[in-house]
């Protein structure tokens, strides 16, 4: 029989006897013109395709122990194999220039499929479906009919549709054995062992239509709406996949891979300068490695179909994380590689004039002051004012606008601080105790001559909290609480994950909860995020606080800082999310790396290999997993490490050559 009459068969038979019957042997020698438009395919008029919302919720293995479940779910298999066999009838028509050998082999999947079809059919008639008695979507038919190429045909049908059905014929194997139905887990085995068969024709055809096939080929070959996710599903199947030839690089992308519903994309990027950028400040060269070294934290923040531009960590890195159960979203090099893609809005660090600009968005210069040390100031004292509450320390300091005012609060021997109104992790400020030195006078001339400088005592710290909120025009909402730790100048170190206060001294802790700190730091965020959005500001925020000891007993000293963005404890709540266990995440420079005994990143990155981890239901429970990529940072790298204690977090840290902050 000739291939192009058995695949006008297949495609436009209304009688299903008809489209499921083939012969012994083919023939191509008159393939014919190529077929443009596609319709919709014949079918019994007790088969129709349906829209999707017509079709019943998509079944689970628990939902099988109700007594129509199993026969409506081998009735949708039963569908999806008619789709696919259409579908490549519809390719021999639409491509009768492809090599014959490619023809010969989609005409045998054909035959196969046709097989597929009436075992599914036999076992949902056995649970009492019949054809017809369920609705079928054209999902499938609309994501494939419609390929030009061969090339991308196979990669939508073959490497996607039939990849994923690699999984779901394990899956359901699995589901059918545990309610007792051996006949229908055999067929399910047959089709798995068809499957591999038809994935390797696919892959073999692939590369030689498109002349490769790496993982980046075949992403590039899929047209929207269809994504490499979808060839997955609800397990994963590495052994399936080598079967089929696939590549293990090709595999790790795979398992990687998420799965994109239509859903627009937001695009996170990292600028840890938005306040040198407010400022009006050069960044010093010698500091842009720090911003590529901690870009890829954005992806924390993301969705798995969210973007984050930054050079993407390599797959030994985010193959730890996906396995102890991080989403992996995309990464793109820079915005302009997202081309023409539509996308939901821009999730920059921080919003500046620069920011604003390099996006094509709008910038009020008003939101400005917001990351202005005197207006944080100028909040507490409003708040510390309102408030009556016993826990809080009486506000001191003073915003200074001339020399003789910085040194008039200075006098006494006590030890302050002075900040520049614009400054952040450390930067921009300096210790004073006493009388001036040369030193302070040169650089208190040179701030005080650009505006005002804010002075503020030198607390004895106990602990560091930032409280996150998020900011719309209609409400304020609390996303959470972290507790930091910071270097001696103020840098950014780390933070807790897991509960704020574990890990604080007895004393601490009971002062805090008797004060009803919680109440109180959720209580100063809201009084700051409402000024701004007062201001017209929407977006994440923080608010820092600092537990410190005074001559009257433990205190807070509440809005110590505002940073209206993104902030590293906000990242810390998004490790969070995936983490079941407690622990820290960690900032480790070079020279702390050294200082641990390692002679390279190299030597850490094979210590921390060697310690395993473990996840359960897509969380760390216990383990140590690099949070950034540790091969190519050249000043920081970050770390998390987590046990199903603080403690048991500690002795791995500790085994590892740290110590714990506290």
């Amino acid at each position: 029989m000739e291939l192009r009459a058995f695949a006008q068969q297949v495609l436009r038979s209304t009688d299903l006897e008809e489209k499921l019957s083939s012969p012994d042997s083919f023939t191509d020698q008159a393939p014919g013109d190529a077929l443009t438009v596609a319709g919709l395919p014949g079918r019994p008029r007790r088969l129709p395709l349906v829209p999707t919302a017509a079709v019943p919720p998509a079944p689970t293995p628990r939902s099988l122990v109700r007594k129509d479940v199993p026969g409506q779910t081998l009735h949708t298999f039963a569908h999806h194999e008619l789709q696919a066999l259409e579908l490549m009838a519809l390719a021999l028509l639409r491509f009768p220039d492809a090599p014959t050998d490619f023809r010969q082999g989609l005409a045998r999947i054909i035959q196969d499929e046709q097989r597929h079809f009436r075992l599914y059919q036999a076992r949902a008639e056995h649970w009492g479906t019949g054809l017809g008695d369920v609705g079928a979507s054209h999902f499938f038919w609309d994501t494939v009919a419609g390929i030009e190429t061969p090339s991308a045909f196979l990669a939508a049908l073959s490497l996607t549709y039939e990849q994923a059905n690699l999984d779901f014929a394990q899956y359901w194997k699995a589901a059918f054995s545990q309610i007792d139905d051996p006949l229908t887990a055999g067929v399910l085995q047959e089709v798995y062992d068809d499957e591999i068969r038809h994935v390797q024709h696919g892959l073999t055809w692939f590369g030689r239509l498109s002349g490769a096939t790496d993982f980046q080929t075949y992403r590039e070959a899929l047209v929207f709406p269809l994504s490499a996710g979808r060839g997955k599903g609800p397990i994963f199947d590495r052994a399936g996949r080598e079967a089929a030839g696939f590549s293990p690089e090709f595999i790790d992308e795979m398992e990687l891979s998420n799965v994109s519903r239509g859903r627009l994309p937001q695009v996170f990027s990292f600028d840890p300068f938005v306040e040198d950028h407010v400022a009006g400040r050069e960044v010093k060269p010698s500091m842009r490695p720090l911003c590529r070294d901690l870009e890829t934290v954005m992806m924390f923040l993301a969705h798995r179909e969210d973007v984050v531009i930054g050079q993407r960590p390599s797959l030994t890195t985010l193959r730890r994380l996906h396995a102890s159960g991080f989403e992996i979203p995309q990464f793109v090099d820079q915005a302009s590689d997202l081309g023409e893609r539509l996308i939901e809005k821009h999730q920059p660090w921080g919003w500046s004039e620069a920011t604003a600009e390099r996006l094509g968005e709008a910038w009020d210069p008003a939101l400005g002051v917001l990351y202005d040390k005197t207006w944080a100031f100028e909040q507490r004292r409003r708040f510390t004012e309102k408030s009556t509450h016993p826990l809080l320390a009486p506000i001191q300091g003073q915003v200074c606008t001339r020399l003789s005012e910085v040194e008039a609060q200075v006098l006494g021997g006590d030890e302050w601080v002075v900040k520049a109104p614009l400054s952040t992790s450390g930067g921009h400020r300096i210790r004073i105790q006493g009388a001036l030195d040369e030193a302070a006078h040169a650089w208190l001339e040179r701030h005080l001559s650009l505006g005002p400088v804010l002075v503020e005592p030198w607390y004895q710290r106990l602990a560091d909290l930032s409280v996150q909120v998020h900011i719309t025009p209609e409400r304020v909402k609390t996303v959470g609480t972290t507790r930091f730790w910071t270097t001696g100048s103020g840098s950014y170190r780390g933070a807790v994950i897991g509960r704020w206060t574990q890990g604080l001294p007895s004393p601490i802790s009971r002062a805090l909860h008797l004060g009803d700190a919680k109440a109180v730091l959720e209580s100063q965020a809201h009084a700051v995020a409402r000024s701004a959005q007062e201001l017209g500001y929407e977006g994440p925020l923080g608010v820092d606080a600092m537990v410190v000891q005074t001559q009257a007993g433990i205190a807070l000293v509440p809005i110590l800082e505002v940073n209206p963005r993104y902030t590293m404890g906000r990242i810390a709540i998004g490790l969070g999310r995936f983490c079941a266990g407690h622990g820290g995440w960690f900032f480790l420079s070079r020279r702390q790396i050294e200082a641990a005994g390692y002679s390279s990143t190299e030597a850490l990155m094979e210590a921390v290999d060697g310690l395993g981890f473990s996840a359960e239901r897509r969380r760390l429970h216990s383990g140590v997993v690099f949070t950034t990529e540790p091969s190519t940072a050249e000043r920081i790298l970050t770390v998390l490490c987590v046990g199903s204690t603080q403690q048991k977090a500690a002795e791995q840290w500790e085994r590892l050559g740290f110590s714990w902050p506290d």
